[in-house]
């Protein structure tokens, strides 16, 4: 029960005072009397579940007191406060209207609707029709978390889900050993096209991580499903259903299709980079530069959004400043106000809302990024207001805020272009938005309700099975299919562009005579999809990229030889436990990762913000890593699993490498 309210405050008994009213709105939500005897909350819960809203305003389970009556002690205090006499709700309709909000016109209109408040029942004054609709909303949500509770009792054979966090140690000097090695001003051509390989690298291999760990998978679909923007309020403060089973489906396919996307992304900027460095004609490192600044900008703007999604959860240190923006089918996230509002007030709100803003450019991100960790770092209660996910997603934006800065400083300087014949852009833009057609019909339900389902044996590797056989019907090609297509046509595009300004085109034609069409105009949809169909048949199964059907059996990395057996102190060695972790579970502590790195004398470069590139020591062949440091001091869960991943492919760590002198 304490898990389900949130903020674990949970009444005593129905006559316990205080917790902010929930006594006169949800007595019947207490300790002494649900744990009483089961019928209890059975009673209750076989009434609301029986019965329709109607009976349930004036009817309880047993033949007790219904919602309206409960709740007029509280509906009191709200009329006390100040409402709007005017403003009553209608209860009549029991689909979307139920609840709606009614304006009285005038005195006549006011007494008119009073009469029909007698009458109906199903017309209440504001102060009540409020009540009324939180007390239904609240034990609806936190009934049905408790019966998934309830559900997982027994179930011992689903994958552990222990991602569990330790105490917080005192690491003061964790750091001390741990050598700072002065930002480079300019980076080669080869050590940006590294960086690129690296974060390309990370995002492998966090979709791999997706197809073969449950527990990796499941976390991110809890994730997704709770930071839906369907549960932002609009600017009338409506919010959307809470516990619909269809967005968990939706959760599913985001998860999957944003680490695609991100990967084929990367992807394509190392083949950009790698054609610039290839090529010293000038004509073609112009039309190269140009489609990898606005391929850096569709990253940094998927980046941003993700951002912006997470810090818009309403119980956290910005929730309230966001609003939903809904047009047609399409819903979105925006801002309430200006970033400069809260400047004083509260400068690490300051900081993340402009990270937020849609006119932060990447260049003034970096700065943005660098004031945010320098503020965390020195309020140490600050760094807490962030949860993990938003600890995620500001890691995703330091990466490519930093990688831009880089590129920018090192390579080219080149504006982002909004002319036609964006090649990247428009094909992300079109997939996009076929996508979004199936996003919206797409049902896994048989597979991800309830909530941690993915975690039972088997389900997650049907989910996604399922998942693929869905994209497959409707798009005529699998989701890695579609992306794959689109890069080889991106790079297929540029050649083609080169070859007619090679060819004399004046320059001002170089811009518009070769613009490749969006996927989603020339052939009908049918045609579109029965022509993939036919190119998938021929299509070979191995060095797939971009799959998402679940790896069964984890494949064996191909890693160097092992190295030699490293001698190291305890404490290093105890770090370096990750390697022994077949599931995500435990956490480290980042400074003890950060010190027992520095005993093995690796220097870490700043990267903007919280992004760091560990540097191996002249003395060995261990290369580079790139990490973000988390807002939060521990790393844990998934992201601890994911760390392991990485050393081990990088360095050829594993658990054998490190012992105890």
């Amino acid at each position: 029960m304490r898990e389900a309210v949130g903020d674990k405050k949970v009444l005593r008994n129905s006559r316990a005072p205080g917790l902010g009213g929930l006594r006169d709105l949800l007595p019947d939500w207490n300790l002494e009397d649900i744990t009483t005897t089961p019928e209890f909350f059975i009673d209750r819960l076989r009434f609301r579940v029986q019965n329709d809203l109607h009976r349930q305003i004036y009817e309880g389970a047993n033949g007790g007191p219904g919602d309206r009556q409960v709740i007029q002690r509280a509906a009191g205090l709200v009329q006390r406060r100040g409402t709007n006499k005017n403003k009553f709700a209608a209860f009549i309709d029991l689909g979307p209207e139920y609840g709606r909000y009614l304006e009285a016109n005038g005195p006549e209109g006011r007494r008119s609707m009073e009469s029909m408040v007698e009458r109906s029942g199903l017309i209440l004054p504001e102060h009540e029709a409020s009540c009324v609709i939180n007390r239904q909303t609240y034990t609806l949500v936190f009934y049905n978390h408790l019966m998934e509770e309830i559900l997982d009792l027994d179930r011992e054979s689903r994958v552990k889900n222990t991602s569990t966090k330790k105490a917080a140690k005192d690491t003061t000097d964790a750091m001390a050993k741990l050598s700072i090695t002065p930002k480079p001003l300019k980076a080669s051509n080869t050590e940006v096209i590294a960086q690129a390989l690296e974060h390309r690298m990370a995002s492998e291999y966090y979709l791999h991580l997706l197809r073969s760990e449950p527990v990796v998978l499941n976390d991110m679909v809890n994730m997704m499903f709770s930071s839906r923007p369907e549960l932002v309020p609009d600017d009338r403060g409506r919010i959307l259903p809470l516990m619909t089973d269809k967005y968990l489906s939706i959760a599913l396919f985001d998860v999957m299709n944003n680490a695609i996307k991100v990967t084929v992304t990367w992807n394509y900027i190392v083949d950009l980079l790698n054609a610039t460095n290839d090529s010293d004609d000038k004509v073609e490192r112009a039309l190269v530069l140009q489609e990898l600044s606005n391929t850096c900008q569709v990253e940094y703007r998927r980046a941003q959004e993700a951002f912006r999604r997470q810090m818009s959860f309403t119980i956290g240190v910005a929730g309230k400043r966001f609003k939903r923006v809904t047009t047609g089918d399409h819903t979105k996230i925006t801002l309430k106000g200006q970033p400069s509002d809260v400047t004083v007030s509260d400068p690490q709100l300051h900081y993340i809302l402009r990270l937020c803003h849609h006119d932060t450019s990447h260049v003034a991100a970096v700065d943005w990024i660098k004031k945010l960790d320098d503020h965390n770092s020195r309020h140490a209660e600050d760094r807490r207001r962030l949860n993990q996910s938003q600890e995620v997603a500001l890691g995703d934006l330091a990466i490519i805020v930093s990688f831009m800065h880089t590129l920018t400083s090192s390579i080219a300087n080149v504006a982002v272009s909004r002319k036609p014949g964006l090649l990247f852009t428009n094909r992300m833009s079109a997939i996009d938005q076929e996508l979004n057609n199936y996003r919206a019909r797409v049902d896994l339900g048989d597979y991800v309700v309830p909530r941690d389902n993915l975690l039972e044996p088997g389900v997650a590797a049907n989910a996604l099975q399922a998942l693929s056989e869905y994209v497959s019907g409707q798009a005529g090609a699998s989701l890695g299919s579609l992306y794959e297509d689109m890069q080889y046509q991106c790079l297929d595009d540029i050649e083609k562009m080169y070859a007619q300004a090679k060819a004399g085109l004046k320059k001002e034609e170089q811009k518009t005579t070769y613009v490749p069409l969006p996927a989603d105009e020339g052939p009908s949809h049918a045609l579109r999809a029965e022509r993939r169909r036919e190119k998938e048949k021929t299509r070979g199964q191995e060095g797939r990229p971009y799959t998402i059907e679940v790896i069964a059996q984890p494949q064996a990395e191909v890693v160097a030889p092992a190295p030699a057996r490293i001698k190291v102190k305890a404490s290093v060695a105890s770090v370096f436990n990750i390697f022994k972790k077949s599931e995500a579970r435990g956490s480290v502590d980042w400074n003890d990762f950060a010190a027992a790195m520095a005993e093995l004398g690796f220097s870490v470069t700043p990267k903007g913000g919280s992004v760091f590139t560990f540097n191996a020591p002249d003395a060995s062949d261990w290369g580079e890593i790139t990490l973000h440091r988390p807002h939060g001091s521990e790393i844990e869960g998934w992201k601890l699993l994911y760390l392991a991943r990485r050393l081990q492919r990088r360095f050829a760590w594993d658990a054998e490498t490190f012992e105890v002198e």
